[in-house]
């Protein structure tokens, strides 16, 4: 059985990253965060967000 995700458009993305737009969008660009693509829209799951939070966690020494 599949469960469909909540995907997140950018705007509703950055607000919760508390990102500007832009950044998140330079992100998508550049490849650094995951995404999915629907019908031209950029979407993103609640992993994509937590992945890339993660991929950018600096760990104290």
């Amino acid at each position: 059985m599949t469960m469909i995700q909540i995907l997140y458009s950018i705007e509703e993305a950055a607000k919760i990253l508390n990102l500007k737009i832009s950044r998140l969008r330079t992100a998508v660009f550049r490849k650094e965060i995951g995404y999915i693509k629907l019908a031209g829209l950029v979407r993103f799951t609640k992993d994509d967000l937590e992945n890339w939070i993660r991929k950018n966690q600096i760990q104290p020494k």
